[in-house]
């Protein structure tokens, strides 16, 4: 990890090897711009004094580091806003999803009721039939029962 201060900002940036291949191409002309030490104050003064070339440089890493935030945050809307797309997308699916079941349940309730209707007509057809078919057949014994009547009637005379 390397460290460094900005003499004009006195801003202290630290690089995780992230920057560091990029500082190569620049060295400091001031070694001790870029040293790791706590005082501040000393490395103000001797950046202060080592002339245009350093504050160039420090101005130019300042630049790369906003560009980068810059950047990562133009990413990071475009990530978010692709997310909502998603996210949007995924809801009206859903909804979709949802008028197709709802519009399913109706018709299975529409057959239900077709299905339930009938059959109480069928049942009422078939009560209506037993009930005749007993009144058929309590006739047809009660016709069994007078012919009995009439042959025993017939017999005797």
């Amino acid at each position: 990890m390397s460290s460094s201060i900005f003499p004009s900002t006195g801003y202290r940036v630290s690089f995780n090897g992230y920057l560091d291949d990029i500082f190569s191409d620049f060295p400091p002309q001031n070694p001790l711009l870029f040293s790791s030490g706590s005082d501040n104050s000393t490395q103000k003064t001797n950046g202060s004094s080592s002339g245009s070339d350093d504050c160039g440089t420090n101005q130019w890493a300042v630049k790369m580091i906003d560009e980068r935030r810059r950047k990562r945050m133009i990413s990071n809307r475009e990530s978010a806003k692709r997310s909502r797309v998603r996210k949007q997308k995924h809801l009206e699916n859903l909804k979709n999803q949802v008028t197709r079941y709802t519009t399913g349940n109706q018709e299975l309730k529409n057959r239900l009721r077709f299905v339930n209707h009938n059959g109480q007509l069928l049942k009422r057809e078939n009560d209506r039939l037993r009930s005749a078919s007993l009144m058929l057949q309590q006739t047809l014994s009660n016709l069994h029962q007078l012919l009995l009547v009439a042959d025993l009637h017939y017999q005797l005379l």
